[in-house]
């Protein structure tokens, strides 16, 4: 029998999106952690002399800057906006393997709600943002860009995207290609592979000026209510083998998960990259915040 499809995403509406926005914002528009020898190059709304976007005109707003030809369009002041230092790109990579599809996709539907948080608050910020999906390849590469059309394209996306069941193995390594003049990443995943996706992030490390892994995971995961032998299968890989079910296996798989997490923390921390664990019983907002607080803290 076919497995039922996955259910649409339903992403944060507006007004929890502008109010993340707004708790986010001094977190996002200083300085942000950095690999050793980076230099962050950045923009954002300011006095500048590259073209950064209109607004509406405002008291005190020079009148050098307004743009005759809009204010004609619009029939009202319309002024120029120009591109100043302090923000910068980044790049997304959000995990769309098998793994995340399971149990009941609730860590895909957790992760797509966070990227589309973060996209959502980055260009508030006048940050510009892309978006890489990754499952054994690239499954969707949205180019970074900026403002609420470019925030529409990216949660379009996001809400209909679907991870398969089965089959679809995860490697970040498919997304390195597409991190050329990248600024921040920020690699959203479970990290379930045999090496927490170490090598792949080390890669990623020599493309971006700064490194964000926030892992993604489900307690449900590691709790199994059987008592009897299980034939267990791997989503990604297909692979089988005979489990034991009880309270000291779900015990041996709860501290084996601890154990991945600890060597990918490992890892984050002496490569100068910004680590988070996210139980997605949390809510994303305040895993999103937390992450940010300590990566400040840490650059």
């Amino acid at each position: 029998m076919a497995a039922p499809p996955l259910t649409i995403v339903a992403l944060p509406a507006e007004a929890e999106l502008r109010a993340f926005a707004t708790a986010a914002a001094h977190l996002l528009v200083d300085r942000q952690p950095r690999t050793p020898g980076a230099r962050t190059v950045s923009r954002r709304a300011g006095v500048g002399i590259q073209h950064f976007d209109h607004r509406d005109y405002a008291p005190g707003d020079e009148v050098r800057h307004i743009d005759w030809r809009q204010t004609a369009r619009r029939r009202q002041p319309i002024v120029r906006r120009f591109e100043a230092e302090s923000v910068s790109d980044w790049t997304l990579l959000l995990d769309a393997s098998s793994s995340m599809a399971c149990p009941g996709a609730a860590k895909w539907q957790a992760a797509a709600c966070l990227a589309a948080g973060l996209a959502y608050a980055l260009l508030q910020a006048g940050h510009r943002v892309g978006l890489v999906v990754f499952g054994e390849r690239v499954l969707w590469h949205c180019p970074r860009g900026r403002g609420q059309p470019h925030y529409a394209a990216i949660a379009g996306r996001l809400a209909t995207l679907q991870p398969r069941a089965s089959g679809e193995r995860s490697d970040l390594g498919a997304c390195v290609g597409h991190l050329h003049g990248a600024g921040s990443v920020f690699a959203l995943s479970d990290f379930l592979a045999d090496d927490e996706m170490r090598r792949d992030l080390g890669a990623t490390l020599q493309r971006c000026t700064s490194l964000h892994a926030l892992q993604v995971s489900d307690a449900a995961e590691t709790r199994l209510s059987s008592t009897q032998e299980l034939d267990l299968e791997d989503a990604e890989t297909g692979a089988r083998w005979p489990w034991h079910g009880g309270a000291q296996a779900n015990a041996l798989a709860t501290a084996e998960r601890a154990a991945m997490t600890a060597r990918l923390r490992s890892f984050c921390i002496h490569h100068g990259a910004a680590f988070s664990h996210w139980d997605i019983t949390q809510p994303w907002q305040r895993a999103l915040l937390r992450h940010l607080l300590r990566a400040r803290a840490n650059c």
